[in-house]
């Protein structure tokens, strides 16, 4: 019985939270050169029940119907980050003189934001989580 219990719990978790994820970006740049890029998109373990999203994005790409939707963003990871730079975006930028030379580094940050991903027919719309 207690079996079964957790089986219907943790469908129903996957049932409502599987469409709800969180998005995260880090890039440092060194002398104009990519020295570390951090890509974040995870799905979130816990149920919202709010109706509060605003659109952020419409992706003009149409899923796949065996592809998952962790798959998706996953693939498309390069048309969505622009919907997100725009959200809370934190660049730090610092400059080092030597003897030897400069050096200039400049490194983006963009925090932790829930997101959710609505699919229509030729076209998926980003919708963050207040």
């Amino acid at each position: 019985m207690a079996r079964n219990f957790w089986l219907l719990v943790l469908f129903t978790c996957n049932l409502f939270a599987n469409e709800n994820f969180w998005f995260s970006y880090k890039i440092a740049i060194e002398n104009k050169m990519i020295v570390y890029e951090e890509r974040n998109i995870s799905p979130l373990m816990q149920v919202v029940n709010t109706n509060e999203y605003k659109l952020l994005c419409r992706l003009d790409i149409s899923k796949k119907q065996y592809q998952s939707t962790y798959n998706f963003l996953n693939e498309n990871f390069d048309k969505l980050l622009p919907c997100f730079q725009p959200m809370s975006t934190k660049v730090i930028n610092y400059t080092l003189v030597e003897t030897k030379g400069m050096m200039e580094r400049t490194v983006l940050v963009i925090i932790p934001t829930k997101f959710t991903v609505d699919f229509k027919d030729d076209f998926a719309n980003i919708k963050t989580i207040k």
